[in-house]
């Protein structure tokens, strides 16, 4: 059991910068960390490294979070999304204690202000009524994270967090209430789900509930530290010896270039095939962003499919184009050269 300990943010601020640069995954602006600490204590999670304590030992609860959020959010434009997504889960048990996330949702509704929210629990749906007052106002999306629909698997990779079926009911009952959802596949680890067979499974399971888009990403090991958890998983789950992830990551953090668009191009494929839209699809987001923000995210998500398809020179293009759009600068020539001027153009007020 993780103890709890009531605490204020002092002089810490409830939401980080603003991105230099938007979040294509979750299409944010800022986020906002709710409690510190998870007690789903995830194995895999980048969190472990930001305490010398075990992750889900110990929860810290800002209580004046909800209040210094609404100070804070007299300074943020109405067009920019916030993320609960970073380091901890919204709707870990310690929400059923404190109601931080209903409190602060409760904010963010009063603001009007587009929100996006990343939890594995359908504790979630109890907020559903001030999900869809946002949504109404702006834009709300809910996203949840799974790497497996093996239960077993899920349980050995992601701690006290319910289980994938649990979390593809409470996306299906976010859709009949109106909201968007999204899946989200991070991170694919080689050699535990990163199978064709498991891959399949799962995209399937998000197709036969229409899900509105999925994403996904690679295992990060950013340090030696990390590299020891995640060597411990991989000898544990398929008795697999560490050396194999050598092959995949020598010694730098992310995955080869080679890995990864070769997942890339099979993962873009299957999504294709049936149907799902890989990354948030624009008319999910269109007129309910600030303008920049939504031309910024536009561009992004074509530039991804374009790199994978091999297209560099138009994808670098769009790249470069949406964090100039999105730090206000309007190249207009350059916006010429690429074929979705006719649909970028007219978000930005262009002829």
């Amino acid at each position: 059991m993780a103890y709890y300990i009531r605490d204020s943010l002092h002089e810490l601020a409830a939401l980080g910068a603003r991105r230099p640069t938007i979040n294509e995954f979750f299409l944010s602006s800022y986020t906002l960390s709710i409690y510190n600490g998870c007690e789903f204590g995830c194995p895999y999670c980048d969190s472990w490294l930001f305490s010398d304590r075990p992750l889900n030992e110990t929860i810290r609860v800002p209580l004046d979070l909800p209040e210094r959020l609404a100070a804070e959010l007299t300074e943020v434009d109405r067009g920019d999304l916030i993320a609960l997504n970073t380091l901890s889960d919204p709707y870990q048990p310690a929400e059923q204690v404190y109601r931080l996330t209903r409190r602060s949702l409760q904010v963010l509704a009063d603001c009007g202000q587009p929100t996006l929210v990343l939890t594995k629990s359908p504790d979630v749906l109890e907020d559903v009524a001030i999900l869809q007052r946002i949504h109404e106002q702006s834009l709300a999306v809910v996203m949840t994270t799974l790497l497996t629909t093996d239960p077993r698997l899920a349980s050995q990779l992601e701690g006290k967090a319910p289980p994938p079926a649990l979390r593809l009911e409470m996306l299906s009952e976010l859709k009949r209430a109106g909201i968007p959802v999204g899946v989200a596949i991070v991170p694919i680890m080689p050699y535990i789900n990163d199978t064709d067979g498991m891959l399949r499974n799962l995209l399937r399971a998000c197709a036969e509930i229409a899900v509105d888009f999925v994403i996904w990403d690679y295992l990060h090991i950013p340090n030696r530290r990390h590299r020891m958890r995640i060597n411990e998983i991989v000898t544990r789950l398929n008795a697999y010896p560490a050396s194999y992830y050598d092959d995949i990551y020598g010694d730098q953090p992310v995955v080869s270039a080679l890995y990864r668009q070769e997942r890339n191009s099979k993962m873009i494929s299957r999504c294709d095939g049936l149907g799902l839209e890989i990354r948030a699809p624009h008319q999910l987001f269109a007129n309910r962003l600030a303008p920049n923000n939504e031309a910024a995210l536009f561009l992004k998500h074509m530039a991804f499919r374009d790199r994978v398809n091999g297209r560099d020179k138009i994808a670098a293009l769009h790249q470069k184009l949406a964090d100039q759009i999105y730090e206000g600068v309007i190249d207009t020539k350059a916006l010429h050269q690429s074929p979705f001027y006719p649909t970028v153009g007219p978000i930005l007020g262009l002829p």
